[in-house]
């Protein structure tokens, strides 16, 4: 009996008239007309996702837009890509031949930025700066009465990147010195000894491989350079800094070789890691040293 009624009453349920159904545009359009998306707190038309996707309303393509014009940093950096700087060498406008590959990147200059920043420094010392990115980056990290010292061997190079250094406001943080870097950061430890300007709270290593431990033990070594809890940090790059072996003569007269510096890298990394006196840790081909405490 329980089953006879049942089906008895299923079947008087399909027999029963169907509500009328309307065209799929005509519900999508009352619905658009009962929820419009602009009431939504969330900011989500309630149709545009699945199974209601086929309802939710067109949409206007995204208009183009011109890109906004880059930062001097940005626009320095290019610029350095672009340059032939072979070339230059070979027309003796530059003292050596130089890649564009040693300007610092978009990464290395978010790096320095983040350490200085990190740190607190108010004084850096760069040393070697090629076009001067990285002295940039990190005159944007310091306070507006901070100091950025960058030690630069060419002169071209230097007037190169102070085109678009000028076009920013931490330009003017930025002071460079032309010339060998041993003769300058000599210089300026015999200042520091004598009591004159403020120690450096961060210093930036990016000159030839041969030279990195001789400027790392001066620093160090020099009373009033560097100040309390300084961090220095050296660039392991091979490669970098190098002066040419030779000349490679293959339709180009002016292209060269040289050592990849990586022996010395090598060197001072192992002796950093068995000195008692320092700390180091390495990003991105920098490792940043500070004094043991």
């Amino acid at each position: 009996f329980w089953l006879k009624s049942n089906l008895c009453s299923g079947a008087r349920a399909l027999s029963s008239p169907q509500p009328p159904r309307l065209p799929v545009a005509m519900a999508a359009a009352s619905f658009r007309a009962a929820c419009p998306s602009e009431s939504l707190a969330s900011g989500a038309h309630p149709a545009s996702t699945f199974p209601n996707s086929h309802l939710a309303p067109a949409r206007a393509s995204a208009a183009w837009a011109a890109p906004l014009p880059g930062s001097p940093l940005e626009e320095l950096r290019q610029a350095v890509r672009e340059e032939d700087w072979e070339r230059l060498y070979e027309e003796g406008r530059t003292r050596i031949s130089m890649r564009a590959e040693w300007s610092a990147s978009e990464e290395r200059c978010a790096l320095l930025r983040m350490l200085a920043g990190a740190g607190g420094a108010r004084r850096v010392l760069e040393i070697g700066s090629f076009c001067g990115a990285g002295a940039l980056a990190l005159a944007e990290a310091i306070p507006d009465d901070g100091e950025v010292l960058a030690l630069e061997l060419d002169e071209f190079s230097v007037a190169f990147g102070r085109k678009f250094q000028v076009k920013s406001p931490a330009g003017a943080k930025i002071k460079t010195a032309v010339g060998k870097a041993e003769d300058t950061l000599g210089e300026i430890a015999r200042s520091a000894r004598a009591g004159c300007g403020r120690p450096f709270d961060m210093v930036v290593v990016d000159a030839d491989r041969e030279g990195i431990r001789q400027y790392f033990d001066l620093l160090w070594a020099t009373p009033g350079l560097l100040a309390e809890g300084a961090a220095v940090c050296v660039d392991t790059t091979p490669f970098k800094g190098q002066a040419p072996l030779r000349y490679v003569k293959f339709g180009f007269p002016y292209r060269w070789e040289a050592a990849s510096g990586l022996e010395h890298i090598d060197a001072f990394r192992a002796m950093v890691s068995d000195s008692p006196d320092y700390t180091a840790h390495e990003f991105g081909r920098l490792l940043v040293v500070r004094r043991a405490a």
